[in-house]
């Protein structure tokens, strides 16, 4: 029942997105023996206007008045007037001593589910009397929801289906290792029109980093998609990975010997300087359009 009210909000709130071109040079060369493409999610194969989980810290009082919001939203009552103010800075302590103690953990680039995250926050507001109503785990995560989408507006990169429906057809197994929350699939149902494994990606090379608490550039989730590679008689090489962050995507799968494609088709997920693109960090091969993946690996 949750992900049908879900999948309607996500629908209601989004709006169509384009992405903004803006010529960076591209390098179109044939790759051999790729057998699997596997994508990051925002920024490569879903526009994302702010590329980040994050609320915006450089506007605190919109901050303010969308945790507001997103209280009411799903279903409780305000009760004084700080809710926003308080639930907003909580959320993002919250966040902060999560990230303290798993660094302390010896984990570098740790990722929280952020559900349990509001959810804390949301049952600390109750019980100091600022808001009312049932805390639930379901509410939390409609309460992550109407944050993420009205403060990072999200569309699918264009014919996305098709080309994922050509790769497919073509043989190619297809992932996803991607920094992402537990709405990242549940978008591209609401917005692609069909679920994940509807446009042909293998479940067990789906890695998104919150259901394994690490994030990206850490090489460690990579090792978790490398891990699940022997059974379907695929190795690292035989790997295209897609992403539009040249540290974050390119350098760390390259270390783990995949081949890699740096997409520049949006100016807003371009996260690189010309001069970053020296020998030992390039990319096999730079794409602006995701048809060109098709061209370059058959």
């Amino acid at each position: 029942m949750q992900k049908k009210l879900l999948l309607n909000r996500i629908r209601e709130l989004s709006h169509p997105l384009q992405p903004q071109k803006v010529g960076h040079r591209v390098h179109l060369d044939g790759i051999d023996n790729i057998k699997c493409v596997t994508f990051d999610f925002y920024g490569t194969i879903f526009i994302s206007s702010a590329e980040s989980i994050d609320l915006n810290t450089n506007h605190e009082e919109d901050n303010n008045h969308l945790f507001k919001k997103a209280i009411k939203a799903c279903g409780l009552t305000i009760e004084k007037k700080e809710a926003g103010e308080k639930g907003y800075k909580k959320y993002m302590q919250n966040f902060k001593n999560y990230d303290d103690n798993k660094k302390k953990q010896g984990i570098t680039y740790p990722e929280p589910d952020v559900r349990n995250i509001l959810y804390d926050v949301l049952i600390q507001l109750k019980s100091k009397g600022i808001i009312k109503g049932e805390v639930t785990r379901e509410a939390a995560a409609l309460c992550v929801l109407e944050l993420e989408l009205r403060t990072n507006a999200v569309w699918p990169m264009p014919d996305l289906y098709s080309q994922l429906k050509s790769l497919k057809k073509s043989g190619y197994r297809l992932g996803i290792i991607s920094n992402s929350q537990f709405y990242s699939p549940i978008s591209f149902e609401a917005l692609v029109g069909t679920n994940i494994a509807g446009a042909g990606f293998t479940e067990k090379l789906l890695k998104w980093s919150y259901r394994h608490g690490v994030k990206k550039p850490s090489l460690d989730i990579y090792r978790l998609f490398i891990d699940e590679l022997p059974a379907y008689n695929l190795k690292a090489e035989e790997v295209l990975y897609v992403g539009n962050d040249l540290f974050k995507d390119v350098i760390p799968a390259k270390k783990l010997g995949m081949k890699t494609a740096l997409f520049v088709g949006d100016r807003r997920s371009i996260r690189h300087k010309k001069s970053d693109l020296i020998r030992k960090q390039m990319p096999d091969i730079i794409i602006d359009e995701l048809s060109q993946i098709e061209e370059c690996v058959t």
